[in-house]
């Protein structure tokens, strides 16, 4: 469900469910269909302006035209314009270099307004800020266009956790590979977009992605195209797998080398991370944004997710409540260690950091999937138990359509085969609930006649 704010009358802010797992393709897809909502948003935006312009008997309007805003006025004649129709006054579309962006229109509804007033002082004249003289846009750095993208991907929209953290991750994150020094011209850029290594196929789609929202942005003519590649398989653990990797975590404690005192504990940390990731199947930074410990270590047996985090708040329930003893989640000691290892990062650059070090930490334990893998294989489980795909939905945090498409995504053969022996199990047991049934009532058939042979003897013996 959408939910539209326009703020300062060219604000707009599109508020909805995520329906990405935060995966690659969930990413991508996202990214494609905010580009295409921004269109929408910045179309609505701009009528709205130029309502608010002839509402004030202003004689100016902003006109979108490649990318760029205009202001639209008749006005006197250019030097050495002339009209053919014999009037010393003409329509004009006056470029002032503005990208067709949230920012951009705020920018142009001031000039709009300062050249409505000329007009209606008869004071215009045609300076050179009006015959166009200013500096290109391409002439200006990589740099100087990525430090003003900050301020306009935020005019749109409001800025907290959850935004930022999609803008440095998805943006930000991705285009300050490029040279902040060269010009930020089509050829500079596809050369240095080349120059990517092909041997990262996703990160470089990533990158085309962000770069073409980028370029369309300032209106730098260059579309990149880069076709998306096919999404490596995933190692989904099962139910045995998670068990003993949980054990694996003390084992490479044990034999690691060169551990700081300070740092002793920091394996209890992200275990705890571990089983919590698998028992509720919550994305990590729904543990690292303000956990409600004091919910958690109650008798509850839900996990608080903050409503800052990606898709709001809810309260998440395990799939398997005997997984919060055996993985020691409700320790008291391990909580506070917990506790203290967040320390309150809870802006974006905290959440990063976090992030990465949990994916580090996977990676040093070798347990063979990362921890989006524990909400790939906890979609998979809550599928084969037989809970509803709403009811599953919900707990994970994303639409009905995310959850089907992710464990039919990584459902594999293995899976399938215990789906289809579940079932045919299934049926097995009903078959034989059907037989015995059958063979109940026969019996009780059998001696109700018994009972009834029984009473005739009675009565005769009676009489």
């Amino acid at each position: 469900m959408l939910k539209t704010k326009l703020h300062k009358g060219y604000q707009a802010s599109t508020v909805k469910t995520a329906t990405t797992d935060g995966t690659y393709i969930g990413t991508m897809k996202h990214l494609e269909k905010q580009a295409v909502n921004t269109e929408i948003q910045f179309d609505i935006a701009l009528k709205e302006v130029n309502a608010r312009l002839k509402a004030a008997n202003s004689r100016v309007a902003i006109v979108q035209v490649a990318g760029s805003l205009y202001l639209q006025a008749t006005l006197p004649l250019k030097p050495h314009d002339i009209n053919t129709k014999g009037k010393n006054t003409k329509q004009y579309k006056i470029s002032l270099n503005i990208p067709a962006n949230f920012y951009g229109l705020k920018t142009a509804e001031e000039e709009a307004n300062e050249l409505a007033k000329l007009i209606a002082r008869q004071q215009f004249t045609w300076t050179s800020k009006y015959l166009g003289n200013k500096q290109e846009q391409g002439e200006k750095t990589f740099g100087e266009l990525l430090d003003n993208y900050e301020k306009i991907y935020f005019s749109s929209r409001q800025r907290n956790i959850k935004s930022e953290g999609t803008f440095f991750k998805n943006y930000l994150g991705v285009l300050n590979q490029f040279d902040r020094n060269m010009l930020a011209i089509p050829e500079n850029i596809k050369r240095q977009f080349d120059n990517i290594s092909n041997d990262t196929p996703s990160w470089k789609h990533r990158t085309s992605i962000a770069l073409n929202l980028f370029c369309k942005e300032f209106n730098i003519p260059l579309v990149i195209k880069f076709k998306r590649p096919k999404p490596k398989p995933r190692q989904v653990p099962d139910e045995s797998m998670i068990e003993d990797g949980f054990y694996q975590w003390e084992k490479y404690a044990h034999k690691r080398r060169n551990k700081r005192r300070e740092q002793a504990d920091y394996w209890i940390v992200f275990r705890w991370f571990y089983g919590m990731l698998a028992t509720y199947g919550c994305r990590p930074r729904e543990l690292f944004l303000y956990p409600d410990f004091q919910h958690w270590l109650s008798e509850n047996k839900t996990w608080k997710v903050h409503e800052l985090c990606k898709t709001g708040e809810r309260e998440a329930l395990p799939l398997y409540d005997s997984w919060i003893e055996l993985f020691d989640l409700k320790n008291p000691q391990v909580v506070k260690l917990v506790q203290d290892y967040i320390n309150g990062r809870d802006d974006t650059k905290g959440m990063h950091t976090l992030s990465a070090a949990l994916s580090d930490w996977f990676n040093k334990v070798d347990l063979g999937f990362s921890p989006y893998d524990l909400r790939h294989a906890w979609a998979i489980r809550a599928h084969l138990m037989g809970i509803p795909i709403k009811a599953a939905a919900d707990n994970l945090g994303h639409s009905v359509q995310q959850h089907t498409d992710t464990y039919q995504r990584w459902f594999g053969l293995e899976n399938r085969k215990k789906a289809i022996s579940h079932a045919v199990k299934k049926q097995d047991e009903l078959q034989e609930l059907r037989e015995e049934i059958v063979k109940l009532k026969a019996e009780n058939q059998e001696l109700r006649n018994l009972l009834d042979k029984y009473q005739i003897i009675q009565t005769l013996h009676n009489n």
